[in-house]
Order: structure tokens, then C-alpha cells, then sequence
């Protein structure tokens, strides 16, 4: 079974030229490409969030195998959903999921194999298409993180993907967390996103999931990925991670398409 684009057209270019034309344009020129562990990518339409994606995706050296985490914006449960079918298409191609990783993440206790959850689903597919121009033969392993994950199985997925990547024989995977920042409403939406968002990066850069947690509850703050980040930077920690790397922010203000009374902030992370 594919899982076929379900914002082609929409969040992307549906067309091939167009989208790798749309993600070279976004994309900075970077001299000397990094090692990653993690990164944290945001998921909206191109025209908001692509420069910060792609300039993520730019700084580092993608290597073969990548672990997507998603968060669901519409369903509760189960807390992680795997896709077990074949792949992942996009106007680029198709992505092959890394049968071995894959097999080892679907003998996690706390992972279910749910394809259903992914159907529709734009937050995982959003990613793909920068991770196919930095990286043509990227093998992929996708898992819907829904809000049903309590914190301390988030914090044994992380370990699990971990331990997962070194049976697999993909130490080198990268492990992205799909997320947009804070969602805001009203005339101060665009004051709320820029108080809202830098302590929430803080923690990150920290590698505190903790405190991004506990940052997120007290300040209200809307991270529609949050859940799927905390998963990642236990990976990360896991495999000898130490800090995370603020790459760039920005708000759908910042787009001659967003609007003033309803912002979304969004950041673009490296963990290494």
C-alpha cells in the first residue's frame, strides 16, 4: 500500500518542476553541511513556513534513513501510530519505508500499526518532499504521535527509536519532528506568537523536554508538535545529543498571504 499526496496542490506544488523549483528557490546556500541527529521542521503551506524547512533541511548532511514523528490534527488515539504499508508518494517520487527500522519501531510496546491515522494527515507529508531533494534515496520510517501519549511513554519511544536505529544498523538516521509553534487569534495574535515561542525554543536548545512541556502548559502555549519534539529530543539524548540549534523563526505574518488577526509561528531546529 502508498500513501498517496493528500495536500498536493494545497500546502505544495503538485507538480515535480515546480516543487523542487519552490524548495531550490527557499533554499539558502550552505558551505559546510552538518551532522544531525534531530531537527524540528514546521508543517504548514510553503508559502508560510518553506524558507525556514528549508533552510533546516540546507545546513545538514541527510543521511539515508529518517524517522518522521507527526502529531495528528485529528484523531486522539492510538498514542503512536506506525504506517506499515510500502511508502510514501509525493511529486517527487516515491519514499520506500526502511523495512528492518520499521519492523524494529512495530515491536515497541507502545507502538500500533495504524494507517488510518496517517490518511489525510499533512504533517508528515509536508517534510518529505525537502527531504527527497537533499536526499533522493531516502528510506523512511513515519509515526503519528496523537495526544493520547503520556510523558513518560513519549520519553520510552525516544529510547525505543533509539535502540530501534542501532539494530537497524542506522546510527547515522536523522530523527525529525514535525511542528508548527504557537497558533494565535485576535488583534495582539502576532505580540502573543513572538512573547510565546522563544521560551518555548529555550527549552529545546536546552534538549529540556521537561521544561518545553511544562513551558508549553504555563504559558498556553498552542505547539501542535510538542508532543512529537519531546519524543524526538529523547531520541536525540538517547544517542549522545547534547543541545539543539535555533536555525531560524518566523510567523505566517511574515507572508504576503498571512493574516493579522490569526499568526502562526514556526521554527526551524538542528539537535545534535
Amino acid at each position: 500500500m502508498i500513501r498517496k499526496p493528500a495536500v498536493a496542490g494545497q500546502f505544495y506544488p503538485e507538480d515535480g518542476k515546480k516543487l523542487r523549483a519552490a524548495i531550490a528557490g527557499f533554499s539558502p546556500d550552505v558551505a559546510k553541511k552538518k551532522p544531525a541527529l534531530g531537527v524540528l521542521c514546521p508543517h504548514a503551506g510553503y508559502v508560510f513556513s518553506g524558507p525556514v524547512a528549508a533552510e533546516v533541511f540546507a545546513g545538514i548532511e541527510v543521511p539515508p534513513v529518517a524517522v518522521i514523528l507527526n502529531p495528528s490534527h485529528n484523531y486522539h488515539d492510538p498514542p503512536f501510530a506506525l504506517w506499515e504499508g510500502r511508502g510514501w508518494e509525493t511529486p517527487l517520487g516515491e519514499v520506500p519505508i526502511h523495512r528492518e527500522l520499521n519492523a524494529g519501531l512495530a515491536s515497541l510496546a507502545q507502538v500500533t500499526k495504524a494507517n488510518r491515522v496517517h490518511e489525510g494527515e499533512h504533517a508528515a507529508e509536508v517534510v518529505l518532499p525537502f527531504l527527497q531533494y537533499h536526499r533522493p534515496d531516502v528510506q523512511i520510517a513515519v509515526i503519528c504521535v496523537t495526544a493520547g501519549a503520556s510523558r513518560l511513554s513519549l520519553r520510552e519511544l525516544g529510547r525505543g527509536i533509539a535502540s530501534s536505529l542501532g539494530h537497524a544498523g542506522a546510527d547515522d538516521a536523522l530523527v525529525i519532528a514535525s511542528s508548527d509553534m504557537s497558533h494565535e487569534q485576535g488583534r495582539d495574535a502576532l505580540d502573543t506568537v513572538n512573547a510565546n515561542d522563544p521560551p518555548a525554543i529555550a527549552q529545546m536548545e536546552r534538549l529540556d523536554a521537561e521544561g518545553l512541556l511544562r513551558t508549553c502548559s504555563e504559558k498556553g502555549i498552542s505547539m501542535c508538535g510538542a508532543l512529537p519534539a519531546v519524543a524526538m529530543m529523547e531520541s536525540v539524548r538517547a544517542r549522545g545529543g547534547e543541545q539543539g540549534k535555533l536555525v531560524r523563526r518566523a510567523t505566517s505574518a511574515d507572508s504576503p498571504y498571512g493574516r493579522g488577526d490569526y499568526v502562526v509561528g514556526y521554527a526551524g531546529m538542528i539537535f545534535t
